[in-house]
């Protein structure tokens, strides 16, 4: 059996780098009168991957395009990557010529082609499944937002809040729960699948990264049988288990409107008009809005622990933002319609955005012909990043990009101040949601939930770092992409960390929760292993260089997951109320919602260890 194994593996993996030469040679003819995009010269057969870190790599593609220009082309082992790290030359391509641009790559590690399977709309390829479920999230993000998203933002801020001041290490697990329960109660009217959402969405992410799956590093495991290959194992249960729950959750609306009981949801929206919609299989619909649970369950608490991070190294911030929210609101937490006078608020969330962008590397797209731009010649299959961590930071429009700054979209002078206050400024439509026609449909949400979310932990609590943290200079840091030159913060011993934060050596919390318990027996890709800390005998004498490396410290606030979605790593700060009123009443507001049934449990779905040696369940990694 060994080298039958042997011979199926060596096999699958020649055809793979055959195909890949293949497929280079072809890209390498130019036609007449255009020249090759600059980049990396690369290496044989792998071309740069050794050169690109997993830890930070949108730092070093930024540093590529410092040194290749604002258009550049990287060989990652025999795929073509485009890197535009400039925003007028990715509208010049992305959005003006969408017509070409507005494919997606494939994504091996996936078993269904994402680009055909109409099950995830944001990797589907320019087709009739794109456009029917394109024309299906446009009305249910209209129909939330003329709704104000149904209060359910606000409702469950005060059960973020009370978490946070019951266990404010435990930081992680309140924001990334407020964003799983309000996503949960848009897409099907209740929150008790949250916790099971999350990790729906901690699984995809990690089938859909390029340093996440297996199969993503080495598409030619995900050609071998099931028993050969267990990361095609893992995704086929992943798969199955995620349908399984979309079904489940679609026959419990459908009860509930049945029983007349049913709360608004993006679920009741579809069948309340079932036929409408023209989805093609049985399971469309519940894919459809369960891919919009998923999209928003974790990637909205990233700006928000930004949020944390950035009050805690610019910390003369947060009692700006506290003096307009106590204007605003007084005595209570902010609500949806306090929006337009809290330009200052808005203007925190607009800047974490652009300072630590979730998506540093951009959402790729696919160019389906070959172009040209500027003399330079693009080949079909290119692969197409708007590198938002270089666009973020172009000086002309972000003086002193590096630095976290709010005050550059609310004073006049800089480039990015803009009128109306009442309006601007807004995360609506900017660079971080994408470009021409795959712009996010869901960037509404983002923005009720980050508005409610970050407004309201900034009126409740004051943020700082620890007592033996604040000789740390908060001065500009310098970058750095190399792993093993990034001094982290420290982490929080009892932080609830998410699945892609495992491994970092934290201590489980007090009271753990099943998803605790869950979670600490796996080990997920995402963060880089913790280097051994270095006992006080092995370090060497004091020394002027040793202290020079100090002060010379490398950036501490880019400590951050390695997957699409980029979020800081757990770190130690202080979250204290800012007076026992305020924690009294946001306590009692809660009590008022136990009492209405506002507030229920996370559920079980797969039993027992949520189903860990079960045909469906949570998946190890």
């Amino acid at each position: 059996m060994a080298p039958l194994t042997f011979i199926t593996v060596a096999s699958a993996l020649a055809v793979y780098v055959l195909y890949k030469v293949f497929a280079a040679s072809r890209r390498q003819k130019l036609p007449t009168g255009l020249k090759p995009l600059p980049g990396p010269k690369g290496y044989p057969i792998v071309g740069s991957v050794p050169d690109v870190p997993e830890k930070n790599s949108f730092v070093k593609f930024y540093e590529w395009s410092k040194e290749y220009g604002p258009i550049y082309n990287v060989n990652l082992a025999g795929s073509n990557h485009v890197w535009i790290s400039s925003d007028q030359i990715s509208r010049d391509l992305l959005a003006k010529k969408g017509a070409i641009y507005s494919d997606r790559p494939h994504i091996p590690a996936l078993l269904d082609d994402n680009r055909t399977s109409a099950q995830y709309l944001p990797l589907l390829s320019k087709n009739d499944g794109w456009t029917r479920q394109r024309k299906f999230a446009n009305v249910i993000m209209r129909e939330s937002e003329k709704a104000l998203f149904h209060r359910y933002p606000e409702v469950e801020a005060k059960r973020m809040l009370v978490e946070l001041l019951d266990d404010p290490e435990r930081y992680n697990h309140a924001l990334e729960s407020f964003i799983s329960r309000v996503t949960c109660r848009l897409a099907w009217g209740h929150s008790e699948a949250s916790d099971e959402l999350k990790q729906r969405a901690r699984e995809l992410l990690i089938g859909v990264s390029p340093t996440g799956a297996l199969g993503n590093k080495l598409p030619f495991v995900m050609s071998l049988p099931d028993w050969l290959a267990p990361a095609k194992a893992w995704e086929r249960r992943r798969a199955k288990t995620e349908r399984t729950f979309f079904e489940i959750m679609q026959n419990e609306v459908e009860r509930d409107i049945s029983e007349k009981k049913a709360p608004q949801s993006w679920m009741k929206i579809f069948l309340d008009n079932r036929s409408k919609w023209g989805f093609k299989y049985d399971l469309e619909g519940a894919y459809a809005v369960g891919m919009h649970g998923i999209a928003g369950a974790l990637t909205i608490a990233a700006p928000m622990q930004t949020f944390c991070l950035a009050m805690c190294f610019y910390p003369q911030y947060l009692p700006m933002l506290q003096e307009e929210l106590d204007r605003v609101c007084g005595d209570r937490l902010p609500v949806a319609e306090d929006r337009p006078n809290l330009p200052f608020l808005r203007a925190v969330i607009r800047e974490c955005m652009r300072w630590r962008p979730p998506v540093p590397t951009g959402i790729p797209h696919e160019l389906i012909q070959d172009d040209e731009y500027n003399g330079y010649f693009i080949p079909k299959g290119s692969v197409m990043h708007p590198l938002e961590w270089a666009i973020a930071r172009d000086p002309a429009m972000f003086p002193d990009p590096e630095a976290f700054n709010p005050l550059r979209w609310v004073e006049p002078g800089w480039p990015t101040y803009q009128e109306p206050l009442t309006q601007f400024p807004t995360i609506i439509n900017i660079t971080q949601f994408g470009y021409g026609r795959r712009v996010c449909q869901g960037q509404t949400v983002a923005d009720e939930d980050l508005l409610i979310g970050i407004g309201s932990i900034a009126w409740m609590f004051n943020i700082s770092k620890r007592p033996e943290d604040l000789s740390i200079s908060t001065a500009p840091l310098e970058m750095c992409s190399d792993p093993e030159k990034i001094e982290t913060i420290g982490m929080n011993e009892k932080a609830s960390i998410s699945a892609e934060e495992l491994n970092t050596g934290v201590d489980e919390p007090k009271s753990p929760t099943l998803e605790d318990v869950i979670l600490s027996k796996y080990s997920y890709p995402g963060t880089y292993p913790d280097k051994e800390e270095k006992k006080p005998a092995e370090q060497p004498a004091a020394a002027p260089k040793k202290q020079e490396k100090k002060t010379n410290a490398i950036d501490p606030t880019l400590d951050f997951t390695t997957l699409l979605i980029a979020k800081p790593l757990p770190f130690k700060f202080q979250l204290r109320p800012r007076d026992s009123e305020r924690a009294n009443k946001v306590r009692e507001l809660f009590s008022q919602g136990m009492e209405k049934g506002d507030y229920k449990d996370s559920r079980e779905f797969w039993g027992d260890n949520q189903g860990r040696d079960k045909p469906v369940g949570w998946g190890k990694v």
